[in-house]
């Protein structure tokens, strides 16, 4: 049976290790911990989902209020293992979210994928969520 945690201790965040860095390899396992634990000084929230005795996905957000469209919670990561990807464990965090984002009264949830991920965007689709806008980078 599947069981949904928030990662607080080291112990929990060095879990999420595998299957975030599936979505982030630049990230460096020695810095990982302390990453997370700035991030969450800042608003982050990182979830994760256990199956087996092991974190197969993983799902990091925030809650924050913009102008433009009013509180609403932002998926920073959304991550499964490869092996265990097809089994509905996305789906079931993003069920998670969807409930604390009620909760926290927000309007909406939102993401950037990046153009690639096409099997990530079928997801997203599914989940019934909309392409609203272009998001611009600029390195400094």
């Amino acid at each position: 049976m599947a069981e949904i945690k928030t990662a607080k201790s080291d112990d929990e965040i060095v879990s999420c290790w595998e299957a975030m860095h599936l979505l982030r390899p630049s990230l460096k396992k020695e810095n990982f911990v302390q990453q997370i634990k700035l991030m969450q000084g800042e608003g982050y929230h990182l979830i994760y989902l256990i199956a087996n005795g092991q974190a197969v996905s993983v799902a990091g957000y925030r809650i924050f209020s913009m102008l433009c469209c009013g509180k609403q919670l932002y998926i920073d990561d959304l991550s499964t293992l490869e092996n265990c990807r097809g089994k509905g464990y996305a789906s079931t965090l993003l069920n998670r979210i969807y409930d604390i984002a009620k909760k926290e009264n927000c309007i909406s949830v939102y993401l950037d994928s990046g153009p690639t991920r096409t099997i990530a965007h079928k997801l997203y689709f599914n989940e019934g969520f909309t392409i609203r806008s272009f998001h611009f980078h600029k390195e400094l």
